[in-house]
């Protein structure tokens, strides 16, 4: 974790002593910048751990003789990657060494029978309205042949379609959805009325 380049929404623990103690958890801002007691905004983002103790440190030694700065990373969102669609347990995870799409799907609990397994999407942020989405063929990823396996990048999303039918199964479901609705509505009193 000395290595861990510290990003936009990463949750740090942060103590200060000696006493009176400054304890607090700081979520590092989009500007990349936290706030502190005594010194107000401290730049965050693109530092290590080691590097934003050690300012902290040199900065409130102003007002506190000989602090001691221990900091702790309590959420890695910035490096978070996301799964999701047909997989047993959608979930997001930081990314904490390297993955791969493979890695990523079977850390999710795995494809559902109803995935399309050879159409699966990556989804990368490349600005902050800008994405570009590559394929990976999981169904020849498992036959060995990797070129499609991708390293994930931080933000990265997997989305894992389900096949052509249940897609189409799933987009009849919300179309008939409200008339369901209505007909439960409706039917309510009438089977009401009759039952007395």
């Amino acid at each position: 974790m000395d290595s861990y380049v510290i990003g936009a929404s990463d949750e740090l623990s942060i103590r200060v002593l000696p006493d009176p103690a400054i304890e607090r958890t700081a979520k590092v801002r989009p500007d990349g910048k936290i706030s502190m007691d005594l010194i107000g905004d401290v730049e965050a983002s693109g530092r290590t751990i080691e590097q934003l103790r050690t300012e902290i440190r040199d900065r409130i030694s102003e007002y506190r003789q000989s602090p001691e700065v221990t900091i702790s990373l309590e959420l890695p969102a910035s490096t978070a990657v996301a799964v999701a669609g047909e997989v047993r347990a959608p979930k997001s995870f930081p990314l904490e060494r390297e993955i791969h799409v493979s890695e990523a799907i079977a850390m999710a609990g795995g494809a559902t029978d109803l995935a399309a397994a050879s159409r699966v999407r990556v989804i990368r942020r490349t600005g902050p309205e800008v994405a570009v989405t590559y394929r990976a063929d999981l169904d020849r990823i498992h036959e060995g042949k990797a070129a499609t396996d991708l390293i994930l990048k931080a933000g990265d999303l997997v989305y894992v379609p389900p096949d052509t039918m249940v897609g189409a199964g799933y987009a009849i479901r919300r179309f008939l959805y409200p008339l369901t609705v209505l007909m439960e509505t409706i039917a309510g009193p009438i089977l009401g009325f009759l039952i007395r």
